[in-house]
């Protein structure tokens, strides 16, 4: 093989890269070590939605965005995934526990100290049932709460060291069957400043965790 024919193998090959990368203009790098060359289109809570390299034309595609180790933009600046959501991911569960303790021990409806909420997850949507007064048995089924939309966090309303409300906009479950949220203030009655801060603060962590999810 002529060294001028090597020569014009190599020019076509740079050519053809430069034109291929010249279409594509973001890697996405997948957990499993699979590159995509690819166009991103948008960045969601879940997913990225990116065009293929060869049809810009046509319709976007999905990938989860724990499959994805990290991206490298065509301006050349990188965002690394797997790691960023398994960080979240761990810190939203302690959150979630932490929650779920201190609630149980300190948290009461909003008229009196008699009767306590119970919490728990389901998912990422956080459940307060009343129990019945001075006693463990559930008085209703409860409201579930979505703290990833919050509309505002308001101050504390402290009356006494041992008597402090938390009031929250925040959107709850209104038809389960339809999946339809509302708005709602919720009114929390605790027992103690400190136990109400590590509350208000708890939920403050959730709603923000929530969103960079």
């Amino acid at each position: 093989m002529s060294k001028k024919f090597v020569t014009r193998i190599v020019l076509v090959t740079v050519l053809f890269s430069f034109n291929f990368l010249g279409h594509a203009q973001d890697i996405i790098r997948k957990i499993s070590g699979e590159i995509i060359v690819t166009e991103i289109q948008t960045i969601g809570i879940d997913d990225i939605e990116y065009k293929q390299f060869d049809n810009l034309d046509g319709p976007n595609l999905k990938i989860l965005k724990k499959e994805v180790a990290k991206i490298l933009f065509e301006n050349g600046t990188t965002e690394e995934f797997s790691k960023k959501t398994s960080n979240i991911e761990e810190a939203l569960e302690e959150t979630k526990d932490l929650l779920v303790k201190e609630i149980n021990a300190h948290g009461f409806e909003a008229n009196s100290f008699k009767s306590k909420y119970k919490a728990s997850f389901e998912g990422n949507y956080l459940r307060l049932i009343e129990l019945k007064k001075k006693s463990t048995e559930p008085k209703n089924e409860g409201i579930l709460f979505d703290f990833s939309n919050v509309y505002k966090f308001e101050k504390l309303s402290k009356r006494s060291e041992e008597l402090v409300y938390l009031n929250i906009w925040v959107s709850i479950l209104k038809n389960e069957k339809k999946n339809k949220f509302d708005k709602h203030k919720l009114v929390m009655r605790v027992d103690g400043v400190d136990n109400a801060v590590t509350i208000l603060t708890g939920l403050k962590r959730l709603n923000k965790l929530l969103l960079e999810q």
